[in-house]
């Protein structure tokens, strides 16, 4: 069980940005909990109190008392909560320590000196569940940012905490990916484990959440039910910076095409990574005024395409054309 106890937390800096206040709240054994609100209202600094993060880690004024499987984290390291506490962060490299995806999953593991053939077992199982055999014995850094949020996830489900905190774990991910993350919370709740979860994306969550943390300047303002959420107008959720619950509800805006001149062309270029092709035969025109959307599932080559056009990704081969004239890379 989590308790929060008249917590109020000031980061050192003095910045009022995540800064909590009044935070009185028990999450049960077993239970999945959403903690929502717009950016800067305290959610993350919500999960740094479960995990040990704060204060252990960042540092600022702190009162109140955070209970973790009845221990105040304040008295307990970090070395110990990571044993009962998983972490997934929203930028998974933050979190990873070796440069390769095998052990990276074994690395928790590892510090926890858990015998070697259990480790493999446990690797096995989480590799299966999470659906990544394909990312095993990979570098961590050929991954795309989707690709390393499974890898994050991977790593902290095979030292198989009691309780997980996740922050934003979708905001890398496609919609398979999401999907897929669904179906681990779904098992990891059908284990008995307690989730909480910082998270502005809804629509995946609203059949697996059972209560929703809504903060607001840092002060915990409404709990709903995923049911009593669903219930409010929509234009009241949207005055309260949720994002939809239902992707159903979404309708497209409709925008004028830009017709500005052409300033920006790509001829026949292709995309390399260590001899291995991540794009070619791409061509493509911008026009002045124009927003391009740049879709596809994790790994297709999103950010190595944006990288190249920046002149940041280096194996390239065809023409950069701007305003008529040809670009090297730097």
């Amino acid at each position: 069980m989590i308790e929060f106890k008249d917590v109020a937390f000031q980061y050192e800096q003095g910045s009022s940005k995540g800064k909590i206040e009044n935070i009185n709240l028990t999450i049960h054994d077993g239970e999945v909990v959403l903690i929502c609100g717009e950016s800067g209202c305290g959610k993350t600094t919500l999960t740094r109190l479960i995990n040990g993060l704060i204060p252990h880690y960042y540092e600022g004024t702190l009162t109140g008392q955070t209970i973790v499987e009845g221990i105040d984290v304040k008295n307990v390291s970090l070395y110990a909560l990571s044993g009962v506490v998983g972490s997934v962060f929203q930028n998974p490299r933050t979190q990873f320590f070796t440069v390769d995806t095998t052990s990276e999953i074994a690395f928790g593991c590892e510090n926890l000196a858990i015998d070697a053939d259990e480790i493999n077992l446990r690797i096995e199982k989480t590799v299966g569940a999470l659906k990544i055999e394909d990312l095993l014995n990979r570098s961590l850094f050929a991954l795309s940012g989707g690709e390393k949020q499974k890898i994050a996830c991977a790593s902290v489900s095979a030292m198989e905490p009691d309780i997980f905190v996740l922050d934003e774990p979708s905001s890398n991910l496609d919609i398979k990916s999401i999907r897929e993350l669904k179906d681990v919370l779904r098992k990891w709740k059908a284990q008995g484990k307690t989730i909480v979860i910082a998270e502005h994306r809804l629509y995946y969550l609203m059949d697996i959440a059972d209560r929703i943390v809504y903060l607001d300047n840092g002060r915990i303002t409404n709990i709903f039910t995923p049911e009593e959420l669903r219930r409010l107008p929509q234009d009241m959720r949207e005055r309260m910076g949720f994002r939809a619950v239902d992707l159903q509800e979404v309708l497209p805006l409709t925008c004028q095409p830009a017709s500005g001149k052409e300033m920006l062309k790509l001829c026949d270029v292709a995309l390399h990574y260590k001899e291995r092709s991540i794009l070619h035969n791409i061509n493509i025109s911008a026009t002045k005024g124009e927003v391009i959307g740049v879709v596809g599932h994790n790994g297709a080559g999103k950010t190595t395409f944006s990288r190249a056009i920046c002149g940041l990704h280096k194996d390239c081969e065809g023409q950069f054309l701007w305003e008529g004239k040809p670009m090297d890379r730097k």
